[in-house]
């Protein structure tokens, strides 16, 4: 709870404090060159938002550096907008392939996943096991460079993958792993055990930067994609115990599902995460506020609920301030002390400023 507390400013109900990207900061600046580490601090600011500075992730290869019984080759093609990077791994018992996408999707911003997956079948995964180097010694510097821009006010949340994503982002075509765990069970437990002690040797090297806490990308197994049964049989004792993992190195979690969780919350309400968002409401999700305000605990701090895709880049700023302002009274009618007022992900660069400020108003009034 002590992020939390950093958070809060006097005479404000709620700390204000969406999630701004680093597409949105290069964009304000206009700038693709900046130092977004140094600048994430003056966008919050500008804006009079409490500052979560996430744009300090450290960057690692999953897949693992070379070694001598792994030997990582990669080949880069473009390709219209997008840059396809080839991966060949070649072991003593065989060659691994990853194919890796990454488009531009605006001026400023990417979209990027595999579209070939390292590990498609039961010896894929023998010859990561054999051969794949423990995790690397990852460069925190980012992490350390937020904490010193940020201040005492402000905290730092290097985003990390959930123990499935981890597996479904990096590894695992989605469906395989779904597959596996309903006709494979004692395989797909094993696979997620390994990736799990790998996704935790990464992560320990990012919390010895001390962040306040870790932004937990948990959004691939969302309620459009899995049953509450599936999830409480397949998947979330693997969160649950990475999230324990990390709270017991004393660092905070931020549990983030930005797509569908309406069907999940009573399964995530159970998982003791410090604090959970993104409360995102239809069309593009299907939390209802209410239920999710008296499903967690209390000592969960729940964030979002404030639609960025539609409302703030078309809506007007009255029906901003407005909106926001019905998300606030609704919290603080539920008596809720732990609550961030926030957007449900990251602005769009072009998200029209003066919508941006109506926002903050509402989030204040």
């Amino acid at each position: 709870m002590e992020f939390f507390n950093k958070l809060k400013v006097e005479g404000q109900h709620y700390p204000v404090s969406p999630f701004i990207h680093v597409n949105f900061v290069k964009a304000f600046f206009k700038d693709a060159g900046i130092d977004v580490i140094d600048r994430t601090p003056e966008v919050y600011d500008h804006f009079g938002f409490a500052l979560m500075h996430r744009n300090c992730t450290p960057s690692y290869s999953p897949i693992g550096e070379n070694s001598g019984n792994w030997q990582v080759n990669e080949v880069k093609k473009s390709s219209g907008n997008s840059e396809i990077t080839e991966t060949a791994v070649k072991t003593p018992g065989g060659t691994l392939r990853q194919v890796y996408k990454t488009t531009k999707i605006s001026a400023y911003d990417y979209e990027e996943s595999p579209v070939e997956y390292l590990v498609k079948n039961s010896d894929d995964f023998e010859l990561c096991k054999k051969y794949q180097p423990v995790p690397e010694q990852i460069d925190i510097t980012p992490v350390l460079k937020a904490k010193k821009v940020s201040g005492e006010c402000g905290v730092t949340a290097p985003w990390i993958q959930g123990a499935f994503n981890f597996a479904a982002f990096y590894f695992c075509k989605i469906d395989t792993l779904f597959l596996w765990a309903m006709t494979e069970e004692t395989f797909y437990r094993e696979l997620m055990e390994y990736l799990l002690r790998r996704n935790m040797g990464y992560i320990d090297r990012i919390l010895e930067a001390g962040p306040d806490l870790v932004s937990y990308a948990a959004n691939i197994a969302n309620s459009k994609m899995v049953s509450p049964g599936f999830y409480g049989r397949f998947i979330m004792e693997y969160e649950k115990r990475l999230i324990e993992y990390i709270r017991a190195k004393k660092t905070g979690v931020i549990f983030h599902n930005c797509g569908y969780a309406e069907k999940l919350l009573p399964l995530y309400a159970k998982m003791k995460m410090p604090a959970y968002e993104s409360l995102t409401p239809p069309p593009y999700g299907d939390t209802v506020l209410t239920d999710a305000l008296s499903i967690f605990p209390e000592d969960t701090v729940l964030s979002g609920n404030i639609d960025q895709i539609y409302l703030l880049r078309n809506g007007t700023p009255e029906e901003i301030e407005k909106k926001t302002r019905e998300v606030v009274n609704a919290v603080r009618k539920s008596g809720r002390k732990n609550f961030i007022v926030a957007t449900t992900d990251y602005f769009s660069e072009d998200t029209p400023r003066e919508n941006i400020h109506a926002f903050s108003r509402g989030a204040k009034g």
